[in-house]
């Protein structure tokens, strides 16, 4: 590269550098609300389930939350494997969970094979004002 050319490169970043380049658009006024979806539950406030496995061991967590005036909660905790071919084989069970007052919450270990995938589901039955609501959630984790 001469001399010349490397002088004019120089110059040609020094002012690309310095001056700025602005580009106007007509402005698009959008507004959007965001609105969070939550079940609409007449007696449970929320229900989660928590499924973590380390080497085997498979720990497995859980939680539900009623409203004012909650007289009980039941759970029912199952543990499937999810097998390669898309059927579900049971590996425990915890039925009756039971708990007075509007806060459950629940632990276990129980040890599971490597290379499968596992799906912990809460069933909670949650009482109140002499009537029952039966909610749900469950979590799915793989074992490596």
């Amino acid at each position: 590269m001469n001399k010349r050319m490397f002088i004019s490169l120089c110059l040609f970043a020094v002012f690309a550098v310095g001056f700025t380049v602005q580009a106007y658009a007509k402005e698009s006024v959008r507004t959007a609300e965001y609105i969070s979806i939550e079940p609409l539950w007449s007696h449970t406030i929320s229900i989660a389930a928590g499924l973590e496995i380390n080497n085997g061991r498979a720990t497995m967590a859980g939680s539900v939350i009623g409203r004012s005036g909650t007289e009980s909660i039941s759970v029912n905790a199952r543990l499937d494997r999810i097998n390669a071919n898309g059927t579900i084989t049971n590996i425990g069970s915890w039925n009756n969970l039971n708990t007075t007052g509007n806060t459950w919450s629940w632990e276990r270990v129980h040890y599971v094979a490597r290379g499968h995938d596992y799906r912990l589901t809460l069933t909670a039955t949650v009482f109140r004002n002499g009537e029952s609501e039966t909610v749900s959630m469950s979590r799915t984790t793989r074992a490596n």
